[in-house]
């Protein structure tokens, strides 16, 4: 848990996207994260005061079961405590997908997986996990799948993964910043807005080495 971290002498690394209204969207369709300002001292008022919209699934975001099961869980009926602990980062070659075979000889005890396959994959046009790959990880205890690609789907699994992923009751956590980043194990903070009744959520994602 949070309270047993003692951060004052390790590494704190960022893997959140920034938001801003020229950044990168999962789909064309989305019109992405924007920011208004209703507010302004420049012009004269007595505070500055924005306003912002988005899409739930721009940027880092939470996936909750509810994403793809309609009688899933929602974003705040799943336990915060999942999302914070010991994780494991495995960097996936381009163009391996993660299947029962890859991760037998890599897969160690945490119950968080961070996937790391790089900025060539962001297109979907190669695969990311097997069928047989996600169910190694739903056998092995993983209860939150993590990416930094935009969506655990490629073309060729359609939506596929999401569901046998979040009809377990996994987490998946998309859009995280990796390309700094070692493969290893870590601590794990991930802190997604409490929406009620929310499929999925923003959130702030941290490793701690």
């Amino acid at each position: 848990m949070i309270n047993d971290f003692n951060l004052d002498e390790r590494k704190i690394i960022d893997i959140t996207i920034l938001l801003h209204s020229q950044m990168e969207k999962p789909l064309p369709t989305y019109k992405g994260f924007q920011l208004q300002w209703d507010t302004q001292t420049e012009k004269g008022d007595y505070n500055n005061r924005s306003k912002f919209s988005m899409e739930s699934h721009v940027g880092t975001h939470v996936d909750a079961p509810l994403h793809f099961i309609p009688e899933g869980k929602s974003i705040d009926e799943m336990p915060i405590s999942r999302l914070i602990g010991k994780a494991q980062v495995i960097e996936i070659p381009f163009p391996q997908a993660v299947t029962d075979d890859f991760l037998s000889s890599r897969l160690k005890r945490t119950k968080i997986t961070i996937f790391k396959f790089g900025r060539e994959r962001l297109n979907r046009e190669h695969p990311y996990f097997s069928v047989e790959g996600v169910n190694y990880l739903i056998q092995h205890g993983i209860q939150v799948v993590e990416t930094d690609n935009f969506n655990i789907d490629s073309k060729t699994t359609k939506w596929k993964i999401h569901h046998t992923m979040l009809g377990q009751g996994m987490m998946i956590v998309e859009g995280l910043l990796l390309e700094k980043v070692l493969p290893g194990i870590y601590d794990f903070i991930c802190l997604p807005l409490l929406i009620k009744g929310g499929e999925g959520s923003p959130a702030r994602a941290l490793l701690i080495e």
